[in-house]
């Protein structure tokens, strides 16, 4: 999600901390860097300790940690998401194990942990907006891998996360065992109506709506009376505080060795309608490249197009052709909608632009 990061500095009293309080955003979660924050005073945790109480949404990162042991020591660290500065990673003690769109991922030798390194187009804040997505993905009562320590090393930013021996995505089980193809769709298409079902503390997290209305504000590849037709269908969106997973695909979902499934990648996590995250689904499903499908899911296009199909059955009870082309249309501009927010924050892929046009203009 888009954050506002503002940047205090030195000793964070009471002013400095009702300064603070009155440059976050009203709309957005905001991400407070305290890469320069030398000290926090009683009067400023209080003041923050009330802010996040009552509802202003915001995280900290970058803390020293004298600085993350004042917010542990007084309790105030169990009502804000705080991350201290990354540590030094010392990639010895990792093996490589597989690689995504935004990263590669590594496994600790001791089999405790993994992490994740994420590319050069994924700045320090995201990652630390990720990390505190999870931990409160996780409070909140969702299953999810623990998270645990960001790390820096050469240039780029890690992400430390419970190892889950065993595991498999989705998408693994799908590719390595055909014959179960049904099994697995069917219970991700469950996994999606309870998460839709469930009530998001918009508290923590972030209107999708509103991100990517901004993103269609940003976007430079349409005129603006193209934007303006597609913030009118944004405008219409049914105002909702159901959970989102803001990146939704079977690649994203994990099996345990005792059988139980885990959502992953929660750096996106919000709220909104539902239609939002199946626009993301319907994109890399029916509007996906061969390469791009064969490297996302190590499936092809055919099998997506089925697993399309078997989730519109289990996930809207779309039992006819009838149906099942009716659900597709009320996706489809969602989906285009989704392509412009990825679009926007990490470029567009030849032929997207004229793929928005189809399904939203």
């Amino acid at each position: 999600m888009i954050a506002k990061m503002i940047h205090p500095a030195g000793i964070l009293d009471a002013a400095a901390a009702e300064k603070l309080l009155s440059e976050l955003d009203r709309e957005f979660p905001s991400t407070i860097d305290f890469t320069d924050v030398t000290e926090v005073h009683f009067a400023a945790l209080r003041r923050l300790m009330n802010a996040r109480r009552s509802g202003t949404r915001f995280s900290i990162v970058n803390a020293s940690d004298e600085v993350l042991e004042r917010f542990v020591d007084t309790g105030v660290a169990d009502f804000i998401d705080i991350c201290r500065k990354p540590r030094p990673l010392d990639m010895s003690k990792y093996i490589e194990f597989g690689a995504s769109f935004m990263s590669k991922s590594y496994n600790s030798q001791d089999g405790d942990a993994m992490i994740k390194i994420y590319g050069d187009n994924v700045p320090q804040s995201a990652v630390a907006r990720e990390k505190a997505a999870a931990r409160a993905v996780m409070l909140f009562g969702l299953p999810t891998p623990l998270v645990g320590t960001v790390y820096a090393d050469d240039g780029k930013t890690a992400l430390e996360f419970e190892r889950i021996p065993g595991k498999r995505s989705f998408s693994r089980i799908i590719s390595e065992e055909p014959e179960r193809t049904e099994e697995i769709i069917k219970r991700f298409a469950q996994m999606c109506r309870q998460l839709h079902e469930t009530q998001c503390d918009t508290a923590i997290f972030s209107d999708q709506v509103l991100a990517h209305r901004q993103a269609v504000l940003a976007c430079t590849e349409l005129s603006d009376g193209e934007k303006s037709r597609i913030l009118q269908f944004a405008d219409a969106i049914p105002a909702v505080t159901t959970c989102l997973h803001g990146d939704l695909q079977i690649s994203n979902v994990i099996r345990t060795d005792e059988g139980e499934d885990l959502w992953i990648d929660l750096g996106d996590f919000g709220y909104g309608y539902p239609m939002m995250d199946l626009g993301m689904w319907y994109f890399l499903t029916k509007l996906n490249t061969e390469q791009r499908a064969q490297h996302l899911f190590h499936l092809g296009l055919k099998e997506l197009v089925h697993i399309w199909d078997l989730f519109a059955e289990e996930y809207a009870g779309a039992r006819t052709q009838e149906q099942k082309d009716a659900f597709e249309q009320e996706v489809r501009p969602f989906a285009g909608l989704h392509m412009i927010y990825l679009g926007v924050h990490f470029g567009f892929l030849p032929g997207m632009v004229d793929l928005i046009r189809q399904l939203l203009l």
